[in-house]
């Protein structure tokens, strides 16, 4: 017994004991220790409000209206000659001369190709006598039945025998100038296509006119903007460089009433006077339509306008709060929108630092462009 007592008392009061017990004291302070300051720690205020946002540095602009703003855009077109006319025979025959040359000018009548006349002349000739024959016989006839030496009926018969001779020599008489080719009317003689010494029948193409004297632009136009073009509308042609000082002004003069259902776009010519040799066939150029002319555009830079989820908004400084407007946009021209609902002239707005700023918020105009 008194040995078992001995090994009790000797475990309670041994190093591990100790070691056990002092580990959980020491936890049980730190913990008390830990609530004590949370508890002690001062408490904030529920009165005390949080601290005002600092404004925003912002530019503005003064918002303006355009008293009248062209409506234009620029769409590329093709010159085409006014007129092209193939040349060709009437009568059969053997060239014999081709007075003018590939390229050059010709006026209305000018000789472009010389057919022989060996086989037309002779036959004009014959047609000539007979006619002077008949017209002579005509007026013995008329004579003799004035003086009921004759009968009417050999006066009819010697009107109708005239007619018929007349008709004749009016036949052979065109067939023989016919021999003669000459420009239907002015311009430049673009190709030739017969040579000299050459036997053609009625019919053959000799040679290509082409009127250079005016040109025809044509521009296909899409099929949203037709609607805004007529005839007669004045249209500016640029040849070279978009920023040519006077570029010349052309009259439309055609637009086609079927579209291409390719493209969905419709032809439109527009007649150009080209009296300085200007413009070339097949050449590029560029044709500025006007399509309106608008009054009192508010236009504003395009980065001024912030997409929401619904629509756009811009915000405009209000003494010295921001305030947000919600704006209908139109027309856009490089860097620049049309406001068409939102703002009006005068108003002040944010131009830069609008990303930053809320509904409400001071600002700080730093720069104001007029």
């Amino acid at each position: 017994m008194n040995e078992q007592l001995s090994e009790t008392g000797s475990s309670k009061n041994g190093p591990g004991w100790f070691r056990r017990n002092g580990i959980k004291t020491v936890i049980v302070l730190a913990s008390l220790a830990a609530v004590t300051a949370v508890v002690m720690m001062p408490k904030r205020s529920r009165d005390t409000m949080p601290a005002e946002a600092p404004p925003v540095n912002v530019t503005v602009m003064t918002v303006t209206a355009e008293p009248e703003f062209v409506d234009t855009f620029d769409l590329p077109a093709v010159v085409e000659p006014n007129l092209v006319v193939t040349v060709s025979a009437e009568v059969a025959g053997r060239v014999e001369r081709i007075p003018s040359k590939k390229g050059s000018l010709v006026q209305v009548g000018d000789l472009l190709i010389q057919l022989n006349e060996d086989l037309l002349r002779p036959e004009f000739e014959g047609a000539e006598a007979q006619y002077k024959h008949d017209q002579t016989e005509y007026e013995r006839v008329a004579n003799l039945v004035k003086e009921k030496v004759r009968p009417s009926r050999d006066l009819d018969n010697a009107t109708t025998q005239l007619a018929d001779s007349k008709a004749r020599l009016a036949e052979v008489r065109a067939r023989l100038e016919r021999a003669r080719i000459v420009a239907p009317g002015a311009g430049l003689l673009n190709d030739l296509f017969v040579e000299e010494g050459e036997y053609v029948q009625a019919g053959t193409p000799l040679a290509e006119l082409v009127d250079i004297g005016k040109v025809k632009v044509v521009v296909d136009v899409p099929e949203r903007d037709i609607a805004c073009f007529a005839v007669g509308q004045k249209t500016k042609i640029f040849a070279g460089a978009k920023d040519q000082k006077e570029p010349p002004v052309g009259d439309i003069t055609f637009i086609s009433r079927l579209a291409d259902p390719r493209t969905r776009s419709t032809r439109m010519e527009i007649s150009l006077d080209n009296g300085k040799g200007l413009f070339l066939s097949g050449q590029i150029v560029t044709a500025r339509l006007t399509r309106r002319v608008l009054r009192d555009v508010v236009f504003v830079p395009l980065l001024a306008v912030i997409p929401m989820e619904e629509g756009k908004t811009v915000y405009v400084v209000n003494s010295t709060e921001a305030q947000r407007r919600e704006v209908e946009l139109g027309l856009i021209r490089g860097d620049r929108v049309q406001v068409t609902r939102g703002l009006s002239p005068g108003d002040r707005l944010i131009i830069a630092g609008h990303y930053f700023v809320a509904p409400g918020q001071k600002v700080n105009v730093v720069e104001e462009n007029k």
